[in-house]
């Protein structure tokens, strides 16, 4: 009997000791006004959070500064108001800064398990202006949803205040009487490099959802939306384009072209679990623009990240080691449709797209251009309370009538605390023109295998990849085929224990790589890296490392090493430096042969914030190889921000790439003015122009009509194109 005791007591204080703190919100009749100023006793009915905790640089210690959240709900929205004290005001960082740009800026996060699944949530963060950013958190920060929420802040005598709004409509959450939710919070203090949250934080390990606590609410009703979003697009475009010789003879063509188009984006949400959203004839191309990188001498395609709302609005997105799945090649869509629902502890999602006009050489077909479906399907189901899932997806492709599938399964899985894993299996079949008569069906096989292991000291990390010949995924990614890879990274960590710490973190590391052929036979490539870098209170850090490389390309191994150094430097709030030096020797991938020569690099970001309203980056890179080559890119970004919702943005890119190799000279000239009003949360307007400037030196093989014959002559080309735009959209709330 008294063992059966002692064993009750055991129990009951380990669920005490792993318990997660609650805290109660409170339902209020009277809502605070979201206006940026606290009125007599316009929060007294809200729950007081103000037990916080420095996570970084201090482990779980004693912040610097006092910070109060006070918090309540009614029917329609979640209330929140963060006191943030500054025992010296000039210390606070309150730049304006656009939506998502706001991570300068001295500012709180709000978490939000909705499901109480523990391995996403929902994420809100505000500065002392008001100004916003959001998203949602999977294995890594996810920005790419934007959702409506109201946020008002200010200056005070003790620092500075921001109150919110989180309106249910534009959350999927769990409802009914007595309902869970998985919470956190925390504030940033970029002039200390300081974290503070609500709860500790383990370092090393474990999940991070493990430190939310618990939120709860009396009863919250079932949602329901839908919003109609119209837009029209009106444009005008002129180009120009000339063609020289070294004679002076020179054609000379110029075509100018308006037109307007209309857009219209549904979104259904028939309760919080599901969603449905469709495009009409959308515009993705016309506001964003891509960085500005090196593209000279690449061996594969480069990866462009996702910038277009339909497509990067996900709320579970699909993200794997072999990428199936990756919407940029979907090019010009005529209209798309997606789908995402949650099912207690299953997900799914699906997206089917038509882009239009598509070039049949990207599928190793004619030079056709055919309307060209695409699809993707996903299904994840979660188990261990979050901490694991097993999901299975699969894309489909159809261009006239040939056909490619992929199916994928994959799974991770988080097990003792701090060892985590995963394994992704992937198949293809593609349909593709033997003899250009015959139609054959290429069928591929992928895998990839990672284990992570972290406790906050070490981390070491193994990789195995591997991809047949013949493996194919239209949809996706895939830089190389017929590999089996190979891979391992060891990090040994020091992290600072307070604030006073000179090194706030320092790192050694070392990463090795070996790639075959996927029968194992020949060696493709080696790849080792050492380095070692770290932080210095909040104003200056080093990257340091060499990498030593071999390729084997046109079946001859080449051998490379790259000494660099990367050095930050922030001497005031307002100015933030950036250098990358190396110098080594590289690879010059020829069409017929490689070439080794010696390798130069250097590239530099300026970034200077003359005032609180403007914004100005500076980013310069320089690539050398020794005889072969030399590019240059500028590129500057101002921007004038007047209000959160309104400002003026100007972009300027510069490339001059000198093929010494090819005798072959290229320049270009790109400029992006683009002015942004948003007036409330349902009209946008878009105002902008996009011009390039294109001159190339080269020689060129030129028809003699006489002689019925080519002869090669010098010659240079010139285009100069100008597009003038302008986009209204808004947003109808139905329900």
């Amino acid at each position: 009997m008294r063992k059966n005791i002692l064993f009750i007591i055991f129990i009951n204080l380990l669920f005490i000791l792993i318990a997660k703190e609650k805290i109660i919100f409170p339902k209020v009749e009277t809502p605070p006004r979201i206006d940026g100023r606290i009125t007599f006793n316009e929060w007294e009915n809200a729950i007081v959070r103000d037990e916080f905790y420095q996570t970084s640089p201090g482990d779980n210690t004693e912040p610097s500064e006092k910070t109060e959240f006070f918090m309540c709900y009614d029917d329609e929205n979640l209330y929140f108001l963060a006191k943030c004290y500054m025992k010296d005001l000039s210390l606070i960082r309150d730049f304006h800064c656009s939506r998502d740009r706001i991570y300068t800026t001295d500012r709180v996060l709000i978490f939000l398990d909705t499901f109480g699944t523990n391995d996403r949530a929902y994420y809100v963060v505000a500065n002392a202006n008001g100004e916003q950013a959001d998203g949602i958190v999977l294995d890594d920060i996810d920005p790419t949803i934007d959702f409506y929420f109201e946020s008002m802040g200010n200056r005070t005598d003790y620092g500075w205040m921001v109150e919110i709004a989180i309106p249910f409509k534009s959350l999927k959450y769990k409802s009914g009487k007595n309902i869970t939710w998985g919470g956190f919070l925390k504030r940033n203090i970029p002039e200390r490099n300081e974290e503070i949250t609500s709860f500790p934080i383990k370092r090393g390990g474990g999940n991070f959802y493990d430190n939310y606590g618990l939120f709860q609410f009396e009863n919250i009703t079932k949602n329901q939306n839908l919003k109609v979003i119209p837009s029209v697009i009106g444009s005008y475009d002129i180009e120009k384009t000339i063609i020289a010789d070294s004679l002076g003879n020179y054609q000379e063509t110029k075509n100018s072209d308006s037109d307007a188009d209309s857009e219209l984006n549904v979104f259904y949400e028939p309760n919080s679990n599901m969603t449905f959203t469709t495009t009409i004839n959308p515009d993705f191309n016309i506001i964003e623009a891509d960085g500005l990188n090196v593209d000279v001498n690449l061996r594969y395609l480069r990866y462009f990240s996702e910038k277009r709302p339909f497509f990067i609005e996900e709320t579970n997105p699909f993200r794997t080691d072999i990428i199936i799945f990756h919407t940029r090649q979907i090019e010009s869509p005529k209209w798309g449709a997606k789908f995402s629902g949650s099912f207690g502890n299953t997900s799914s999602y699906a997206l089917a797209a038509v882009d239009e006009d598509a070039n049949g050489e990207r599928f190793g077909y004619d030079e056709e251009y055919l309307d060209t479906p695409f699809g993707f399907v996903s299904i994840c189901q979660k188990f261990r309370n979050g901490n694991s899932f097993f999901r299975a997806a699969g894309t489909f492709r159809k261009y006239d009538d040939y056909e490619n599938y992929v199916a994928s399964f994959d799974m991770n899985n988080r097990f003792l605390e701090l060892f985590d894993s995963d394994v992704q299996i992937a198949v293809s079949s593609n349909e593709i023109l033997k003899d250009e008569v015959e139609v054959e069906v290429k069928r591929g096989f992928a895998y990839d295998f990672d284990i992570d292991f972290y406790n906050s000291t070490w981390f070491i990390s193994f990789e195995t990849k591997a991809l047949t010949k013949d493996f194919t995924a239209d949809l996706g990614h895939i830089s190389e085929t017929d590999i089996n890879l190979f891979k391992n990274r060891t990090e040994f960590q020091i992290h600072s224990k307070t604030d006073n710490d000179f090194i706030r973190y320092m790192e050694f590391a070392s990463t090795q790589n070996v790639q075959f052929d996927y029968d194992l036979k020949d060696i493709k490539s080696f790849y080792w890296e050492v380095m070692n870098g770290g932080m210095f209170k909040n104003t200056f850090e080093y990257w340091t490392g060499v990498e030593y490389m071999m390729e084997n390309y046109l079946n001859q191994d080449f051998y490379m090493h790259y000494p660099w150094l990367v050095v930050k430097y922030e001497p005031i709030k307002s100015i933030r430096g950036e250098i990358l030096l190396v110098d080594g020797r590289g690879l010059y991938y020829g069409d017929e042969e490689g070439e080794n020569a010696n390798y130069y690099k250097y590239e530099t970001t300026l970034f200077y914030r003359p005032t609180n309203n403007i914004d100005i980056e500076f980013k310069q890179r320089y690539h050398e190889l020794e005889e072969k080559y030399i590019a240059r890119t500028y590129e500057t970004k101002v921007k004038f921000q007047f209000h959160k919702n309104f400002w003026i943005r100007a972009i300027i890119q510069v490339t001059n790439n000198n093929l010494i190799k090819e005798d072959y000279d290229a320049k270009s000239i790109n400029l992006y003015p683009l002015f942004t009003y948003k007036p409330s949360s349902n009209t946008a307007v878009y105002l902008g122009a996009s011009n390039g400037w294109y001159d190339e030196d080269y020689t060129g093989d030129i028809w003699d009509e006489e002689n019925q014959l080519y002869f090669q002559k010098q010659l240079r080309y010139q285009q100069d194109n100008m597009t003038y735009f302008i986009k209204i959209s808004y947003t109808f709330d139905i329900l």
